[in-house]
């Protein structure tokens, strides 16, 4: 075990070199090529073989990288997939699992309606959107499917319609969809289905009410080395924490910083929880996990996760 751990520590400090670090980033599109050329030169049979050992290949990386993490385990994560490539697939599954999740945990949590300070979605207009951009987006999936007929692209286009849909729903329910959540040992923070920080709770040096409105701004915001992530423009909590920590962003690779800024719809309430001792912590995950589909969703999300955690 001494031999392999030994070997183990070489690899990745030869991948964590910089002159590597651009090759390991897209090593992952040499698989697919060797595939087909097997499958030329020897038969389909030899090709799949490839792409199957590629596969379990990914899955075994996956696993290792999720249990080493930091930047030893980003150096196995590139090897599967390029980090802006991560970033995109992370937050497509989270805006088109954001209406299922939604729906379930409503039902999980029998429609309590209490805040917890987990929540940050006041003021925002999320069913208004959907509901109002529903009607013209079908509407034109329809129009175009009758025009084209019933051949093989008016079914892609209605499928692309769906889709829209799909995602429409997931990006404007988003807030609602994806509350904070604390656990014993971490919490996640989030702005919606964009963005999101695994905090461990013993990382947290200050937790303070500060609302701040952040006119004309959407998304991540950078000012003053501090990262805020405003909702319906505005951030309700500040915090500062002992380490550097990654906030995940679509498109990008994540972004460090040691002060955090955001929203929520009792401070509060969320400021006691993220202070409290970690025992107190566990029924709020349990609460929001109580159906096992919604567990299900847990499980495809931790699957996300070992490609790229927080």
């Amino acid at each position: 075990m001494l031999g392999v751990t030994r070997l183990f520590d070489a690899i990745v400090g030869w991948l964590m070199r910089p002159k590597i670090r651009r090759v390991r980033r897209w090593s992952f599109v040499a698989t697919l090529p060797l595939g087909l050329l097997i499958a030329h030169l020897h038969g389909v049979q030899e090709g799949a073989a490839v792409v199957a050992v590629r596969m379990a290949c990914v899955a075994m990386l996956a696993l290792v990288a999720w249990r080493v993490g930091g930047e030893r385990g980003d150096a196995l994560r590139d090897l599967v997939m390029h980090p802006r490539v991560r970033a995109f697939a992370r937050a497509e599954f989270d805006i088109l699992t954001a209406l299922s999740r939604l729906l379930l945990a409503r039902l999980g949590r029998g429609g309590d309606g209490r805040s917890d300070g987990m929540t940050y979605a006041r003021g925002t207009f999320g069913y208004a959107l959907a509901f109002a951009l529903t009607p013209t987006v079908a509407s034109e999936a329809l129009v175009m499917h009758l025009l084209l007929g019933d051949g093989v692209l008016a079914w892609t286009l209605t499928a692309l319609h769906g889709y829209m849909l799909i995602w429409l729903w997931g990006f404007a329910l988003g807030p609602r969809a994806y509350p904070h959540r604390i656990g014993a040992r971490a919490a996640v923070l989030r702005a919606g289905p964009m963005y999101r920080v695994v905090v461990p709770r013993g990382a947290i040096l200050t937790a303070t009410p500060r609302r701040d409105r952040i006119p004309g701004e959407r998304g991540l915001v950078e000012r003053d080395e501090e990262v805020l992530l405003p909702v319906r423009g505005r951030v309700d909590v500040t915090l500062e924490f002992t380490q550097p920590l990654r906030v995940q962003r679509p498109l990008h690779e994540p972004l460090s910083t040691s002060r955090l800024a955001i929203a929520s719809d009792d401070p509060d309430a969320l400021i006691e929880r993220l202070l409290a001792p970690t025992t107190a912590a566990s029924p709020t995950r349990a609460r929001h996990v109580s159906t096992p589909a919604f567990g299900l969703f847990d499980l495809a999300g931790l699957a996300r996760d070992a490609t790229q955690p927080g």
